[in-house]
């Protein structure tokens, strides 16, 4: 149902000022996380010198935004150096602050090297495709596979994941897709250890670390954890691996994990959790 480059498009506006493409069909009631994130980097990646690439990203999810209506996006240099250019990225709907995020740009330089190994894993091909007979599903375009889960319960999960049609070979394209697909999935490690428990989730905060180049239409494995749930709250790490086990992103988020009474999931968590936090 989401075309990637739709989902990640947004018009200049002016010279700081942005919006996102108007809105695409989706079951979902809430604005995806993943979407926001992805059209506030591409907001703050617009411009930027030739030689730098986003190395980082933080934001915070203030107020819940609806799908129907788009997400304008206000961006600000907060420094220009030589090596590292950081830029903050306002989100607004109806005219008040729904998201903010701290880009930070970087030029590279030389300096030492090293990377956690990939984690073992079975190929994606040996692997069952996730939604591939709901027509519905909201992510229809991307393949999602999982891994089959520790049998002790753990609160961690691995996917292969990869976009099913060719993107252009640009970095701030698979930079925005990689933070597109990030929110994806990683709830699933922080609900792995309490299936068939009713909760309401909504984002916190969300960051992500680029360490090596990539590209989001190739396999890369998603290896995610939550070290701790706790007061209402979730956290969950995840390391992104590509197809040949470097090392290209890391991932950290806090949710709100909240207990809802057993009759009564909210009609976005039945699209999203269901369908999407495998």
């Amino acid at each position: 149902m989401v075309e990637l480059l739709d989902a990640l498009a947004v018009e200049q506006i002016d010279t700081n000022f942005f919006r996102g493409k108007l809105p695409h069909r989706t079951v979902l009631v809430r604005a995806f996380g993943g979407e926001v994130a992805a059209r506030a980097l591409a907001a703050g990646s617009s411009g930027m010198s030739d030689g730098f690439a986003v190395h980082s990203i933080h934001g915070y999810f203030v107020r819940p935004m609806v799908s129907e209506l788009p997400i304008d996006y206000l961006v600000d240099t907060v420094k220009a150096g030589r090596s590292f250019v950081v830029r903050r990225i306002r989100a607004l709907q109806h005219g008040r602050e729904t998201f903010l995020m701290v880009a930070s740009f970087h030029a590279g330089d030389r300096g030492v090297r090293h990377a956690d190994p990939c984690p073992d894993a079975p190929n994606p091909e040996e692997l069952a495709r996730i939604g591939a007979n709901d027509p519905g599903y909201e992510w229809d375009r991307w393949d999602i596979r999982q891994v089959p889960g520790e049998p002790n319960g753990s609160a961690r999960q691995q996917v292969w994941l990869r976009y099913t049609e060719p993107l252009p070979d640009c970095s701030v394209v698979h930079s925005c897709a990689l933070t597109y697909a990030s929110d994806m999935t990683l709830l699933g490690a922080a609900v792995a250890p309490h299936p068939g428990i009713a909760i309401q989730t909504a984002a916190l905060d969300y960051s992500i670390w680029f360490m090596r180049p990539f590209r989001v239409d190739d396999w890369l494995l998603y290896d995610e954890i939550s070290p701790s749930a706790e007061g209402g709250r979730a956290f969950t790490q995840g390391r992104i691996f590509s197809r040949s086990g470097e090392l290209v992103a890391m991932v950290a988020q806090e949710r709100m994990l909240r207990l809802a009474d057993p009759d009564f999931v909210l009609p976005e968590e039945r699209g999203f959790v269901a369908k999407a936090a495998v």
